[in-house]
């Protein structure tokens, strides 16, 4: 039986990556920059290339987050423009502005039927719970755990341990973990020996040493899966 699930917060139910493309507008806007539509897409590769920086502990969080907009920034050529100014219009916007993949919140219904939901993620905790209380994301789940507030990032085994530890009575025989990054989500799973389905709904490539356990493009193909694995 399975009814222990651990899910992934960004770009698993909610669209990160939709809601990162509104706050960089409004991030133009208020910093008086020009604005393109290809700086989303430019965004999102300087973005991720820094968060599995992180995930390999080649930088802290907080350098992550000083790097990230004068790096992003200077790329498109606006050297001058103030990096620090601009990411606080950016996270501003996104802690108050989340979106649902769609059919996310249907999703999430189901699993709370079939048991205990709770959320997996890495991020910055003020922005996290902002987000989550505002897709009222906590009515859905049994509890979040925030990477900024157990003191590690996914994929590490402190991560994990401390999850594991604080669900009650969790066995892994009976947990199942959900998400779409492979060098986050999957291998943690595969470190603490705990079923993965990869959520995979860009049809990415499988590439690194992760190996999900079972692969869906959508969260039918989730739910079939899981329906399978309790004999249903």
């Amino acid at each position: 039986m399975k009814d222990i699930f651990l899910v992934d917060a960004d770009d698993t139910v909610l669209d990160f990556h939709g809601a990162s493309s509104l706050a960089l507008r409004f991030a133009f806007k208020r910093s008086d920059l020009p604005w393109k539509e290809e700086y989303a897409a430019a965004f999102k590769v300087c973005n991720d290339g820094l968060w599995e920086s992180l995930e390999r502990k080649e930088l802290t969080r907080k350098q992550l987050i000083e790097r990230r907009f004068p790096l992003f920034l200077s790329q498109l050529g606006f050297v001058q423009a103030d990096g620090a100014a601009f990411n606080g219009y950016y996270l501003k916007f996104l802690s108050e502005n989340p979106i649902f993949v769609d059919g996310a919140e249907a999703f999430l219904k189901k699993l709370g039927e079939m048991g205990r939901v709770y959320i997996v993620t890495n991020g910055t905790a003020w922005i996290q719970r902002s987000r989550f209380e505002r897709a009222r994301l906590w009515e859905r789940i049994e509890d979040a755990f925030i990477s900024d507030l157990v003191g590690a990032d996914k994929p590490s085994r402190f991560y994990t341990d401390h999850v594991l530890s604080h669900i009650p009575d969790f066995r892994k025989d009976r947990a199942v973990w959900i998400g779409d990054s492979l060098s986050a989500d999957i291998k943690a799973a595969n470190d603490a020996a705990i079923e993965s389905i990869w959520f995979n709904r860009g049809n990415k490539p499988l590439t690194g040493k992760a190996k999900p356990d079972h692969i869906a493009m959508s969260f039918a193909e989730i739910l079939d899966i899981l329906q399978s694995l309790n004999g249903k």
